[in-house]
């Protein structure tokens, strides 16, 4: 082989290594905020890896992304749930209808009677703000004589 072809070869060769290293420090760092963001480490490395203390491997980082997903799965599931046990509360409240939203929330949730007028002014201010214009009475006027106790 030529000098120049073996100089051409090293030099792509320098290259093609500096790459790799680079895109090494890129994975490091990626692996270590990801570490840091999840809240995950490893308090010291295992014998047959030379990695950074405190930074999680590839498997325990994707395993902890899908423990967080399967957390959000399950209360994404249990706010869906809770949504459809309000659904029919809602439209009471949305239509002012006061007292038999109150006597909704009782049954469905089985609490005492200021609980449920608790429970459904909270909801009222959370409905308030998400769907202002689907309401039969003004906000200024929605309370008015019923909350005397």
């Amino acid at each position: 082989m030529p000098e120049e072809d073996l100089e051409t070869v090293q030099r792509e060769l320098t290259g093609t290594r500096a790459e790799r290293d680079a895109l090494r420090r890129e994975l490091g760092d990626l692996r270590a905020w990801l570490c840091i963001e999840l809240g995950i480490g490893r308090a010291e490395p295992s014998r047959h890896e030379s990695t950074d203390l405190g930074v999680a491997t590839d498997a325990e980082i994707v395993g902890e992304v899908r423990r967080l997903r399967d957390e959000l799965a399950r209360c994404t599931s249990a706010e869906e749930t809770d949504d459809r046990r309000w659904s029919g509360i809602d439209v009471l409240i949305m239509d002012g209808r006061r007292i038999h939203a109150v006597q909704a929330v009782r049954t469905e949730f089985g609490t005492s009677l200021q609980l449920a007028v608790e429970l459904l002014s909270e909801r009222y201010t959370r409905l308030r703000r998400r769907y202002p214009d689907r309401f039969g009475e003004s906000a200024d006027t929605y309370w008015d004589g019923f909350r005397s106790f």
